[in-house]
């Protein structure tokens, strides 16, 4: 006991510096999964439905466009959570020191990787938002099939889409993983290798269905 009392008092104690960046790392990591998480399984089901069509995908996204106070929901769900999570992700990516070329281990690749899909998930959403969102607030005029058909004919648009995409799909299916272990739900080696399968597995299904979606759109209307 007086061993462990020992320990305790010679452990340092966090500084005021170390208790807003614990803080502000917890937010980091739950506002990747609520709501920004939550909002892109949405947004990639709602999307799937022009697999059957463009008209039918026109007529099950009619919910998300028919939204009361849709300015005001959009910025506290999507826009401020979005803006917060991708600037610190970007301070962190900056001041980061990953070892991957020096111990080659599948996590440090994944490390990496998150970091990499993370500023490229940024600015993908900042370039679809500009050119859908934006486009809609100053023109009024929503993107409807012909104008997402459009986009995907242009082969450079059509390959920053699914660059983009599949970005932010490992990007929250990486995130899902550290996140089970920045919150204490798997603490042992087991448990996070299983987790860490169910992920992978889960953002090749994902990039599957999402670039079909994508070609979908080249389809005439």
């Amino acid at each position: 006991m007086a061993d462990e009392y020992a320990a305790a008092i010679a452990a340092p104690r966090m500084t005021a510096a170390d208790e807003r960046h614990w803080l502000l790392r917890r937010i980091h990591s739950l506002s990747g999964i609520i709501p920004i998480g939550g909002f892109l399984f949405f947004h990639l089901f709602e999307n799937s439905y022009v697999l059957r069509g463009g008209a039918v995908w026109w007529k099950e996204t009619e919910f998300t466009r028919t939204l009361p106070l849709e300015m005001l929901i959009e910025a506290v769900v999507l826009w401020i959570p979005i803006l917060y999570h991708g600037i610190y992700g970007l301070m962190v990516t900056v001041t980061s020191e990953p070892n991957v070329g020096v111990y080659s281990y599948p996590r440090n690749m994944q490390y990496t990787l998150q970091r990499i899909t993370g500023a490229l998930a940024f600015l993908f959403i900042l370039f679809h938002v500009l050119t859908t969102r934006a486009w809609f607030y100053m023109t009024g005029m929503e993107t409807n099939f012909a104008r997402m058909h459009a986009f995907m004919m242009n082969p450079v648009i059509l390959a920053v889409y699914i660059v983009g995409v599949v970005s932010c799909i490992y990007h929250l299916c990486n995130g899902i993983f550290t996140f089970s272990i920045t919150w204490g739900l798997t603490v042992g080696p087991r448990s996070q290798a299983m987790v860490n399968r169910a992920c992978i597995a889960l953002f090749v299904v994902l990039s599957i269905v999402s670039v079909a979606t994508l070609l979908a759109f080249r389809a005439p209307a």
